[in-house]
C-alpha cells in the first residue's frame, strides 16, 4: 500500500502549517492498524471475496490519516493563523474534521474482522479414561 503525502494534502486542500512528518507518522501508525484490523484470507472463512482490497485499506488509512491531521491543524491554529482568521479556520477545519471522522469509521468497519468472528468452534467428545461403566460402578452414597 503506498498512501502519500502528497494525497493527504490533497485531500485536506493543502493547508498551512501541516509538515510532512507529521502526516508520514500517522500514514505509519494508521497502516499498521488497518493491517491489524484488516479481515484476512487467512482466518476462517476467508476467501479472495471478503477479503478487503488494498483499495479499501488505503482509502481507510487516508480518512483516519486526515483526521489525524485535522486534529493538530485545530490544535495549532493559533501558531499560523492571524489572529482575525482564526475563527474561520477552527470553524472550517472542526466541520472537516466531523466529516473524515465519519467517513474513517466507516471505512474500517468495512474492512475490520468483528469479534468473536475470527475463529471456528465445533463440539468434540471429551478424552475421559475408562468407560462408563467403570466409572458408574463405585458408591456414591456417604458412609457412615
Amino acid at each position: 500500500m503506498a498512501v502519500t503525502t502528497a494525497q493527504i494534502r490533497d485531500l485536506l486542500n493543502r493547508p498551512r502549517g501541516l509538515n510532512d512528518g507529521t502526516i508520514n507518522e500517522y500514514i505509519t501508525i494508521r497502516t499498521a492498524e488497518v493491517n491489524k484490523k484488516a479481515r484476512a484470507a487467512t482466518y476462517v472463512g476467508g476467501t479472495a471475496d471478503n477479503v478487503p482490497s488494498d483499495a479499501l485499506k488505503e482509502s481507510a488509512i487516508k480518512m483516519m490519516v486526515c483526521a489525524d491531521c485535522l486534529r493538530v491543524l485545530v490544535d495549532t491554529i493559533p501558531a499560523w493563523v492571524p489572529e482575525k482568521e482564526q475563527g474561520t479556520q477552527d470553524v472550517r477545519f472542526n466541520q472537516q474534521l466531523k466529516s473524515f471522522e465519519k467517513q474513517a469509521l466507516e471505512a474500517i468497519r468495512a474492512i475490520e474482522e468483528k469479534g468473536g468472528t475470527a475463529f471456528d468452534v465445533k463440539a468434540t467428545t471429551t478424552r475421559v479414561g475408562g468407560t462408563k461403566s467403570s466409572q458408574l460402578s463405585g458408591s456414591i452414597h456417604p458412609t457412615n
